[in-house]
């Protein structure tokens, strides 16, 4: 997934140069960006801040009003929890593995996040039909785990079924609420899109037990971030220039 996404966000802001002139206030934006995520609520449990990449599709009408999709995909070696396999390690604190060596485990932050969004574009400056403030809401589906990398063959304490006990699988409903700057003018080579980004997941632990706390891992959670999100556009225009007419006091 995340080479799809680089590969994505290569080659799309190469599209965009192709497609520097704007020619009606009504297009396709695919809008490839990177976040970076500061969390919030229940997910300080169990993160750091982390990172994104993702994809926006949006569709802008005439009058301004914009529908689309969000998807962002979460990476990073941002685990808070130090004491997740306290169950299985002894006193240096360190996992043995059966050929009595030192297990080497790195655990990442691995999730993703999708939405439904409305938002509407208010121009600014006004003779620029495409750029202005952009006031975006959304509602859809967040999930996250711990991401365990180790050897599963050497750890049999974390083989495929083991590893569901302490990974912490999480996932539920999720809103969501943006407001940034969106550039898109005559004659130029970049068009972008910046701003800040409210995520709430209202989600519940979907493992049955936590290894590491001995208790249901079917607990409710609010998980929040607050992102701040960088993406560069690549316009499809659905009208030619000769079909639609600008009218400004």
């Amino acid at each position: 997934m995340v080479r799809i996404l680089l590969l994505i966000c290569i080659v799309i802001p190469r599209l965009a140069i192709s497609q520097s002139e704007v020619k009606t206030s009504q297009a396709f934006l695919l809008t490839p960006h990177i976040a970076f995520h500061k969390v919030g609520g229940n997910m300080k449990e169990r993160f750091n801040n982390f990172n994104s990449l993702g994809m926006n599709i949006d569709y802008k009408f005439k009058n301004n009003f914009i529908i689309g999709l969000d998807y962002d995909w979460f990476f990073g070696r941002s685990v808070e929890d130090n004491g997740i396999f306290s169950n299985i390690t002894g006193e240096s604190g360190l996992i043995i593995d059966q050929n009595g060596d030192f297990s080497v485990i790195n655990l990442l932050i691995k999730g993703n996040y999708a939405t439904i969004n409305l938002g509407y574009l208010i121009n600014l400056p006004r003779v620029q039909s495409n750029s202005g403030i952009l006031i975006q809401l959304g509602g859809g589906f967040m999930q996250h785990k711990i991401d365990i990398y180790s050897s599963q063959v050497t750890i049999p304490q974390l083989n495929s079924d083991y590893e569901k006990g302490y990974d912490q699988l999480a996932y539920g409903l999720a809103t969501k609420q943006f407001v940034g700057y969106q550039y898109l003018v005559n004659h130029s080579r970049y068009h972008l899109r910046a701003g800040l980004e409210f995520n709430q997941g209202f989600t519940k632990g979907r493992r049955t037990w936590n290894f590491n706390t001995n208790e249901s891992g079917l607990d409710k959670r609010f998980d929040a971030t607050v992102a701040l999100k960088l993406g560069i556009i690549v316009p499809i225009y659905t009208k030619k220039a000769e079909d639609e007419e600008f009218f400004y006091n």
